[in-house]
């Protein structure tokens, strides 16, 4: 019984533990199933997250898909809420029947909250209306909100000058600094005569500090729109952005200035070259609007003729500005006519053919029938220009006069003369001015220094002087004096460390014997702190002028010249007693601004700053007539008697006018030849000659 007993029990306990086996097996299988099926789970996309991610790739377009999926929910609130209205209106009828339209109309004001259910309305009609207008409250606060962040989007694109410009035909000018606010003037005033012209200015500068600068230095642009947009100048999709295929013409800025050390000048260079490079990708290279650029350094000048032969004109400030300083100072008063020359303000270097023909005449009978205006040359058939043409020579049809006038509406071309040529009284090329040697000062040392010393040794007589001072004597810049002087050793040429802060030290200079000193515009953080030392080196000197003369009782003949970076300032150096003065941003953004617009225009400025071949000249009255001849006389007789001297007259110059701002400092350019002067031995004749004598 005992072993029966057990064998039950051995058989009970089998079976309980099969059974917790079995249980065991169960749960595994379970946990199995649902770990993989969790995994299935995971790895398996869900057309919910299928639509989510298309809902995300749509509203991430933009605005424009934002609005549409605000506008595709409220058509849908609308045919839900219309539905819900016409299933509630067939059980719980609300009064008399509506019309389908009149429904219509009553789910859509409800919707944009413009209308309740009504006092009257039963409870359904209530409760759906209510449904109604809280959808409706929530989808057009969505809209408003939606169009208000659009509308301060753009707002905030207008800011930041990112959005497109729809102009044609107009001046796209690359960067920003102050050179635009002249160059801008100078555009303005050649606009005078378009009822729309616009300016386009490209920069990586903020909009509205761009727009608030130019709004406090330019108080009338009359009829002439600026635009400004911000962005890189080499960008091509800023460059499109700002109309660059369809510009008249583009002028690209350089962001350095004279006083800036090499290396900067060094990278600004580059920046124009690869703003050069940067329009003619976005152009293409046979459909380029004239480029006008400003360059510092010969190799960038050379690289930019090279990437676009014709099209592309490059300025190099300090050669300008230097042959310009020796003219001058030569001469006083010249500065003042090469302002008058450069800019848009004035008289203009204009190209014109006669539409009827020449009528057989010599260039110097063509002065004789042009009331209005002075011929100062040719331009012939192939391109090539000729100032100061030979007066026998006969004008063929392909040929240009090149003449200078207030503007083009007064070129007129009679085929008979226009005045009776008075020829008596004038004097022959025989008399002359003689030559004696002369002593120039240069004070301070920048790019125009080195290029001043070797044009004064050019055309200066034997055992003239030239002396240069400056404040830091280095290693550097004595090397380069030296170099000049070793290669001009009939000039006598000298140099020494001056502290130009010291009343004292400027006195050793002894400046009264000097026939000219110029001072040069040193290095500084902004144009404002340039020029005030240079004004306060102005006023020492004049201020010892004043002493040596009260102890000498020695009138002082020496002429100032100084370099103003802001032409704003040039009242302030008139009053100091500047006879003559260089605008460093006026002249080369008048020259800019022209060139811009007459691209050949540059040709005669380069023959014209050259010492080669014929220059601007201011010379005495008496050479050209015999003292008792001088008195009442028209500007045709001072063209005639210029002509005895194989000269051209293109003005004259009165001395007692010299420091009268309102009378152009005495200068009248192309005056009619009718025009009267009662002139005296002082006043000068303004002539294109080969030389001074």
């Amino acid at each position: 019984m005992t072993n029966d007993s057990s064998r039950a029990s051995g058989n009970q306990v089998s079976w309980q533990k099969r059974l917790k086996d079995n249980f065991d097996n169960y749960i595994r299988l379970v946990l199995t199933l649902t770990k993989n099926s969790s995994q299935a789970s995971e790895n398996e996309i869900t057309w919910q997250k299928r639509l989510q991610y298309k809902f995300d790739n749509f509203m991430s377009k933009g605005g424009m898909s934002v609005f549409l999926a605000l506008v595709s929910v409220f058509i849908a609130a609308f045919a839900v809420m219309t539905t819900a209205r016409y299933v509630v209106e067939r059980f719980f009828p609300n009064g008399p029947k509506k019309g389908t339209d009149d429904l219509l109309w009553e789910i859509f004001v409800q919707l944009i909250g413009l209308r309740d259910t009504g006092d009257e309305a039963n409870f359904a009609a209530k409760f759906v209306g209510v449904i109604t207008i809280f959808i409706g409250l929530v989808l057009f606060s969505s809209l408003i909100a939606f169009i208000t962040q659009q509308f301060e989007s753009r707002l905030e694109l207008l800011r930041k000058g990112k959005s497109l410009v729809v102009e044609e035909n107009h001046t796209l000018i690359l960067g920003f600094g102050d050179r635009v606010v002249d160059i801008i003037k100078e555009l303005v005033l050649a606009n005078e005569s378009e009822s729309d012209a616009v300016v386009v200015i490209l920069a990586d500068k903020d909009k509205e500090e761009m727009d608030d600068f130019l709004r406090n230095n330019i108080a009338d642009l009359k009829t002439t729109r600026v635009v400004t947009r911000n962005g890189p100048i080499a960008n091509l999709s800023n460059l499109d952005k700002v109309g660059v295929k369809v510009a008249k013409s583009i002028i690209i800025l350089n962001d350095s200035k004279s006083s800036d050390n090499e290396q900067f000048k060094t990278l600004s260079d580059a920046r124009v070259v690869k703003g050069i490079l940067a329009v003619v990708a976005a152009n293409g290279e046979e459909n380029l609007p004239p480029i006008i650029v400003e360059l510092h350094l010969e190799q960038y000048r050379r690289l930019a003729q090279n990437i676009a032969p014709g099209a592309v004109t490059t300025l190099n400030e300090a050669e300008i500005l230097a042959l310009i300083l020796v003219q001058t100072s030569r001469s006083v008063g010249l500065a003042r006519v090469y302002l008058n020359l450069v800019g848009f303000e004035g008289n203009e270097f204009y190209f014109y053919r006669s539409e009827s023909g020449w009528n057989n005449i010599t260039f110097g009978e063509l002065p004789f029938h042009l009331l209005q205006a002075v011929p100062l040359g040719i331009r012939h058939g192939d391109g090539s220009l000729t100032l100061k043409t030979n007066k026998d020579y006969k004008l063929s049809k392909d040929d240009e006069a090149i003449v200078l006038a207030e503007d083009d509406s007064t070129i007129q071309f009679s085929p008979e003369p226009v005045v009776q040529l008075n020829r008596v009284g004038c004097v022959e090329r025989n008399q002359t001015l003689e030559m004696e040697t002369e002593n120039y000062l240069i004070i301070g040392w920048n790019s125009k220094t080195a290029i001043a010393l070797e044009e004064y040794a050019k055309c200066l007589v034997k055992d003239s002087q030239v002396n240069l001072a400056v404040e830091v004597l280095n290693d550097e810049i004595k090397a380069e004096f030296d170099n000049i002087a070793k290669a001009y050793p009939h000039i006598k040429m000298e140099i020494m460390q001056v502290d130009v802060d010291s009343v004292d030290q400027l006195k050793t200079l002894k400046p009264y014997k000097f026939d000219s000193i110029s001072i040069l515009a040193g290095s500084g953080e902004n144009a404002e702190e340039i020029d005030a030392k240079t004004l306060t080196i102005l006023l020492e000197i004049r201020q010892f002028f004043k002493e040596y003369t009260t102890a000498t009782k020695t009138k002082i003949t020496t002429n100032l010249i100084a370099e103003i970076i802001d032409s704003q300032n040039t009242d302030l150096v008139i009053k100091a007693g500047v006879k003559d003065f260089l605008l460093t941003n006026q002249f080369v953004s008048k020259i800019l601004a022209q060139v811009s617009q007459e691209p050949d225009v540059m040709s005669i400025y380069q023959d014209l700053f050259s010492l080669d071949g014929s220059e601007l000249y201011i010379k005495p009255i008496w050479l050209y007539f015999p003292a008792n001849q001088i008195g009442k006389l028209t500007f045709a007789d001072c063209i005639l008697a210029a002509q005895n001297r194989d000269e051209v007259c293109i003005g004259v110059r009165i001395s007692s006018q010299a420091q009268i701002k309102n009378k152009n400092f005495g200068i009248y350019l192309a005056p009619t030849l009718d025009k009267n002067f009662n002139l005296t031995v002082y006043d000068s004749l303004i002539t294109l000659a080969d030389d001074q004598n």
